[in-house]
């Protein structure tokens, strides 16, 4: 903690605490003062990144996906996956589903019925809306893929 030279000015670093309006009191050797909600602890933001795979397969090497539309969601802060979260998809301006992440962070759907309109669009969009999980708040992410990965 740091005060001033003209005494008017407290400098302090909060120690770690939950969410939320904590009061903070200062002592000194003329006596106590509490300002009530003084502080607020946040939540910090975490970037996200989702990244959708190619409707049908990629060439090299090769890998099909179909019948599945699938988009991975990670914690750009730590790098780690996100599980647990709704992504939806959609193809131009139709919502074809939705579908939570694993524990890989990878939500899965089932794209049997929508070849045709991907291939019509040139693919289908992912998108996460953004979430408050314990630790974070995850910020909004979305990605494009195409009908097949070069």
């Amino acid at each position: 903690m740091s005060v001033n030279a003209a005494g008017t000015q407290l400098t302090a670093t909060t120690p770690p605490g939950a969410p939320g309006p904590v009061d903070v009191t200062v002592t000194t050797p003329g006596g106590s003062v509490t300002l009530t909600n003084g502080f607020t602890y946040v939540l910090p933001v975490h970037a996200t990144t989702l990244i959708a795979t190619p409707a049908l397969t990629k060439l090299f090497p090769p890998h099909v996906y179909f019948p599945f539309l699938t988009a991975t969601l990670t914690d750009q802060v730590t790098g780690l996956p996100v599980p647990g979260q709704t992504i939806v998809f959609t193809i131009g301006s139709n919502l074809m589903g939705t579908a939570v992440t694993d524990a890989q962070g990878t939500a899965r759907l089932n794209e049997t019925l929508l070849l045709s309109l991907i291939l019509l669009h040139g693919g289908y969009d992912a998108s996460f809306a953004g979430a408050t999980t314990a630790t974070a708040v995850l910020s909004p992410s979305s990605a494009h893929a195409g009908v097949i990965e070069p």
